[in-house]
């Protein structure tokens, strides 16, 4: 490929509010990641050169297929300004590249990877400085990136190679976590054929517990289960094991390994809102004043379970860069995000379930009572899962301003979308940021409370009915 006097056309559609997502090759390629590359190896030398930084960058990338051309074509476009390049390699988790970001002191970092998307997926995760990107950095990167050239295919991939950063990963985890033992606690551990294979059921053995492995090799293909650990769906096989194999709980993480979600040892799978009950009340514990960043879409029951430890709860825009920014700029103990993400501000807000699940592992097992011992005493939540409805983005922008208009006597909040309160419930739409389309939410007080919202919500919007009704009655 030769230098073109003129850029040619690059396809934007994968450039999110937090990332650069999509599938592989129309919307992710390697001509889209080297230009990617190049325009923030630009912003990062001028951080360097204006004393900001070091000019340091760590990259990395998951199991995926695409993944080792991604990472390769990004690192040519970094390699073509001033800055020293950390290649970590593929088939490292996320929460491994973010520790070894600090750990080596860089100024930033890159993560090839889709997370838990599909396997023709593919993305890239950026961050430059303490800070996630905004959708304003990502939408330059996007822009600079379309506006200049190709980078040619021979261009000089220059890098300092890493291997040995999962050890290295590990070997602090067993610092940190080595004085508590897990012995008589027996886990099933489910990385779900993600980068986490291998490593959550090596770190738990190593602390002494009894183990049952699942899925646990790195499986570009997720040929065994499906990489969406918040899909209740994709961790039956997780819930069978807790329940044949007696143990006390189990933990199933994503794609990438930034994610995760726990079963107790009555195969219940918690939820987000349920495990970060369980965690404030020990294994993270919550006190007076505490703050506590909470997804828009997480249960009412959640704030008021942190108004009860004497904690503030404060609402958050859906996504990982929102979130980890948020806990980041309050101060806040954690941020609890509903498919997964668990943001520790003990840590840096970094989101690592292994060190995550290995607190609330440490935490039950100083414990005389079994996790649903716990788990009983929370309150019953009647909540729907994420409606998901493929709409035209004129379709989405008419239907939320709608919503804002009010609807049956609610309260308006607009932090995400738009989020309907009742004294028994709520409603939200918003725009998703990963996929062309409207996310619905709804929770009630009561079952009939929540029949109730979806009845007012289908009568306005009749054309919703069937997507709503099927999603209530999946909830009973």
């Amino acid at each position: 490929m030769t230098q073109k006097e003129t850029s040619a056309p690059m396809n934007t559609e994968a450039f999110k509010d937090c990332d650069i997502r999509g599938t592989t090759p129309d919307q992710v390629n390697a001509d889209i990641f080297s230009r990617v590359g190049r325009e923030f190896g630009r912003l990062l030398a001028k951080d360097a050169a204006e004393g900001r930084s070091g000019g340091t960058i760590v990259i990395g990338g998951d199991g995926r297929h695409s993944t080792p051309d991604l990472l390769a074509a990004t690192i040519r476009g970094l390699a073509g300004s001033e800055v020293q390049i950390i290649d970590l390699g593929a088939c490292v988790p996320t929460p491994t590249i973010y520790w070894a970001k600090e750990h080596l002191g860089a100024h930033a970092s890159a993560i090839v990877t889709a997370s838990h998307n599909p396997p023709h997926w593919n993305g890239l995760k950026v961050m430059r400085g303490k800070m996630p990107p905004r959708p304003e950095d990502i939408l330059f990167l996007a822009d600079t990136a379309s506006e200049n050239d190709e980078i040619p295919s021979s261009s000089q991939s220059r890098a300092e190679s890493m291997g040995t950063i999962v050890k290295d990963y590990m070997h602090a985890l067993r610092e940190r976590f080595g004085s508590q033992s897990l012995e008589g606690l027996k886990v099933v551990v489910d990385p779900g054929n993600g980068c986490l294979s291998g490593i959550a059921s090596g770190m738990f053995r190593e602390l002494g517990a009894d183990v049952v492995a699942l899925h646990d090799r790195i499986d570009a293909d997720f040929s065994e289960r499906n990489p969406d650990c918040a899909v209740a769906e994709n961790l039956a096989d997780l819930v069978k094991a807790v329940k044949d194999e007696s143990a006390d709980f189990g933990i199933g993480y994503d794609g990438d390994g930034d994610r995760l979600a726990v079963v107790d040892d009555t195969g219940r799978l918690l939820g987000s809102e349920r495990l970060a009950m369980l965690l404030f009340q020990g294994a993270v514990p919550l006190g007076d004043g505490d703050k506590a960043i909470l997804d828009i879409k997480c249960s009412m029951h959640l704030e008021r379970a942190i108004a009860a430890l004497g904690g503030a709860a404060i609402r958050c825009k859906s996504g990982h860069a929102y979130m980890k920014r948020m806990v980041l700029e309050t101060g806040a103990v954690a941020g609890v995000e509903v498919s997964g993400h668990v943001f520790l501000g003990a840590i840096n807000a970094r989101d690592d379930p292994l060190h995550t699940s290995l607190l609330l592992a440490g935490w039950l097992a100083r414990q005389n009572s079994p996790m649903s011992a716990f788990v009983d005493e929370f309150p019953k939540m009647f909540m729907t899962s994420d409606i998901r409805v493929e709409m035209g983005k004129e379709d989405i922008d008419q239907l939320l301003a709608d919503c804002a208009l009010g609807l049956a006597g609610a309260d308006v909040q607009e932090i995400d979308g738009v989020r309907l309160v009742w004294p028994h419930g709520w409603l939200l739409a918003r725009r998703s940021i990963t996929e062309p389309k409207v996310t619905i939410r709804l929770e009630g007080e009561t079952s009939e409370d929540l029949m109730r919202i979806g009845t007012v919500f289908t009568d306005r919007f009749p054309f919703l009915r069937e997507q709503i009704a099927s999603a209530l009655a999946k909830s009973r």
